[in-house]
């Protein structure tokens, strides 16, 4: 089984609070963090431990990478429930996971905020299982192994050789749509306004667009050929969700591709 997944966040406005004492409401709270982190290093990108998870979504795919489905882990409950939900299925199932960045920010985000509810990650740490073929070099920790944890941004930018890569350009530039109606920066934003089903819709474009680009990066390590991988759209077109804001967008892309093919 794989896992294609990814998180979205806002700022811990608790934290920031208990940490500087920063006064107002939350939206104030994560502005002041944002204008002060800025002018620290000019960027507003917070210390990982101030993130608070707000949505998990994750495409599933059977061994041979045919789309299953797309999932939101405990939509719309708290960032507790989210978490417990992800890691009961992280820890029973031991899923070949798929990320963009996954390495530097989501699963490192995932293991801090588990640690404050007391969550059990078992399976993440697990060195020696002959059942999932972990070992000490073989586990979800081997950065320069495949057969566990995929990172497309590592993977792709030669494990940190290259940096500038963004999920949308790559994507796009790639024949993949990318981000279209919504981005990571109009997240803490989309939440303050109870528009949570757009974050987790946005989430799972996210998840999609790594799934594809991930069928990609198979078609070059020729792992899967030309007829596969045109299979594997047809299946992914077939099962993609439908009535979302990014179903005909997908879809035509899709179209698009299968033509070029």
């Amino acid at each position: 089984m794989i896992c294609v997944f990814d998180c979205e966040s806002i700022p811990d406005v608790e934290l920031l609070r208990e940490v500087y004492d920063y006064k107002g409401s939350d939206i104030d709270v994560c502005e002041i963090a944002f204008k002060t982190q800025e002018s620290i290093n000019g960027s507003s990108f917070l210390p990982l431990p101030f993130h608070k998870i707000i949505s998990l979504s994750a495409v599933i795919c059977d061994e041979n990478c045919n789309f299953i489905k797309v999932v939101n882990y405990k939509e719309g409950l708290s960032e507790q429930e989210i978490i417990s939900d992800f890691l009961h299925y992280f820890n029973k199932h031991n899923p070949k996971l798929v990320s963009f960045n996954g390495r530097n920010f989501d699963i490192p985000l995932i293991m801090l905020r588990a640690m404050k509810y007391n969550l059990n990650a078992s399976a993440y740490f697990e060195i020696q299982n002959p059942k999932y073929n972990k070992s000490k070099w073989e586990n979800y920790r081997s950065r320069y192994s495949e057969n566990f944890h995929i990172d497309l941004l590592d993977c792709l930018g030669s494990f940190g050789a290259v940096r500038a890569m963004r999920l949308d350009i790559v994507c796009k530039m790639a024949n993949i749509p990318g981000k279209f109606d919504t981005s990571g920066d109009d997240v803490f934003r989309l939440y303050y306004e109870n528009k949570i089903q757009q974050i987790n819709d946005y989430c799972q474009s996210d998840v999609l667009n790594t799934y594809w680009l991930f069928l990609k990066y198979l078609l070059l390590q020729d792992k899967i050929n030309i007829e596969d991988y045109a299979n594997l759209l047809n299946v992914f077109f077939d099962k993609i969700p439908q009535n979302k804001n990014y179903t005909d967008i997908f879809k035509d892309y899709i179209t698009q591709e299968l033509n070029r093919l």
